[in-house]
């Protein structure tokens, strides 16, 4: 039979069958070779899956104001100043009991109101010498009882830029040297003569 005449010929179905079942062996063979599982399992552990937690989102803080200042009162040591009895040390009995009732005149006065503390602590040194020099014994400090003020903040605000750094430290200025060896006591004032802002300074005799 030549090639003019060469038919078509269906295969059979033996021949169907063996195509079949060589082909269905090489894609198995392909399969098996693409996905074998290794001799030892443990030596590709199986990576876990790490889920990276994104922590809750918070709000932005609001803008930190700083506090309101506190106000308060300028208001010596109670060391500072001592208290009038009847039975005083360094006074007798009438005098204690004048001062305390506020029947004592005072002998000369000083009013340090609205001075700045350098001009203040100067002007009161001169008196207090100078009143005793003088032979006077009881005199009136007037310091002021101080405005209200904001204690120190950031802002750089100074207590000792307000009014009540007088009624703060004239007391202690009063036992400092030099005036505190012309001293024998320094006194809250009666209210006739000022209270809470004005003092009573007893004076030792000149000698």
């Amino acid at each position: 039979m030549n090639g003019r005449d060469r038919r078509t010929r269906r295969a059979s179905e033996q021949e169907l069958a063996l195509w079949r079942a060589v082909n269905t062996d090489t894609v198995l063979t392909r399969i098996h070779q693409t996905t074998r599982v290794p001799d030892n399992p443990e030596a590709h552990p199986t990576l876990p899956l790490r889920v990276r937690q994104v922590p809750d989102a918070k709000p932005p803080l609001p803008f930190a104001r700083p506090a309101p200042p506190v106000l308060t009162g300028f208001t010596p040591k109670p060391s500072s100043i001592d208290t009038l009895r009847d039975t005083t040390p360094g006074l007798d009995r009438n005098t204690a009991r004048a001062l305390r009732r506020g029947e004592r005149s005072p002998d000369a006065r000083i009013d340090l109101h609205g001075m700045t503390a350098d001009r203040a602590h100067g002007a009161l040194s001169a008196f207090i010498l100078a009143s005793r020099q003088r032979g006077h014994r009881c005199v009136l400090v007037i310091t002021g009882k101080g405005r209200r003020y904001t204690a120190p903040s950031m802002s750089g605000f100074s207590m000792e830029h307000s009014e009540g750094v007088l009624r703060r430290d004239v007391p202690r200025w009063l036992r400092e040297h030099p005036l505190g060896g012309a001293i024998v006591g320094v006194y809250k004032a009666h209210q006739k003569h000022g209270g809470d802002g004005a003092l009573y300074v007893y004076l030792r005799k000149a000698r």
